[in-house]
């Protein structure tokens, strides 16, 4: 797939591609100078394009680090594989994010990031910031806020009723493409049923019926990979816990 196709599935999945301005590396690269910008009458990209299709790896734990990565379009995962080659999803990678920042500390990746789509991602080579940096203090301060950025603590997905669990996760997801000026209400998670059952730490079976029914009570509506919220709102734990406890009864009376 030609990079002009892979920047069309995105367009239409909702992932991108996104505004540099809107990037959390955006005030980094104008400092080092990967984006040159002439007296406001443009720019100059000298920074490199890494282009994935879904599947494929960006970086494996315990490879050298010669780059920061952010991402431009599309969606990958971060994953941690156990002895026995188990994979446990640690987090979705959505346009404007940063990936690599623990290669800051002792030059290596720590886990496994794949894409989930097509995916661009522009790369800041670690050895052009090293130099900028002894040479720029802003640069050094804008590090620390974006670090700071990226260490601000995320709702827990795992935490709670399965109802509860689902709606933080899909409202938290359309959140951060809102905050890259994309479509925060509609747009393709990219994951399989089984990818956001290990996520929110359920049962596939479990997701699929509870997707099936906010579907049903038009609070998002699913087709295929694709998810619209329409009256989706922060589940309050306790009248959450009841409506699925319901639920479960009512399956239960079925069988």
């Amino acid at each position: 797939m030609t990079v002009s196709a892979r920047k069309s599935a995105s367009s239409r999945d909702g992932l991108g591609p996104i505004a540099c301005r809107s990037c959390d590396l955006h005030e980094i690269c104008r400092l080092s100078g990967l984006i040159a910008f002439n007296g406001g009458r443009g720019h100059q990209q000298t920074g490199g394009l890494r282009t994935l299709r879904a599947g494929e790896v960006l970086y494996r734990a315990g490879d050298a680090a010669h780059c920061l990565y952010a991402v431009r379009q599309g969606l990958l995962k971060t994953v941690h594989l156990d002895a026995d080659g188990n994979e446990e999803i640690l987090a979705l990678n959505t346009p404007g994010e940063v990936l690599g920042l623990e290669a800051l500390g002792n030059g290596t990746f720590a886990n496994d990031v794949i894409a989930l789509r097509s995916v661009v991602c522009c790369e800041m080579p670690l050895s052009q910031l090293d130099e900028q940096g002894k040479s720029f203090r802003e640069l050094g301060s804008a590090l620390v806020r974006l670090l700071s950025k990226v260490i601000a603590p995320r709702p827990n997905p795992a935490r709670g009723s399965v109802r509860h669990r689902l709606t933080t996760f899909l409202l938290d997801f359309g959140a951060r493409l809102e905050r890259r000026g994309l479509d925060g209400r509609q747009f393709a998670l990219g994951l399989s049923r089984k990818d956001i059952a290990d996520l929110l730490d359920t049962r596939i079976e479990t997701i699929s019926r509870m997707m099936q029914r906010m579907n049903r009570e038009e609070a998002i509506r699913v087709r295929g990979n694709k998810v619209k919220l329409l009256a989706l709102a922060p589940e309050h734990e306790s009248s959450a816990r009841i409506c699925d406890a319901g639920h479960e009864r009512g399956l239960t009376q079925i069988k």
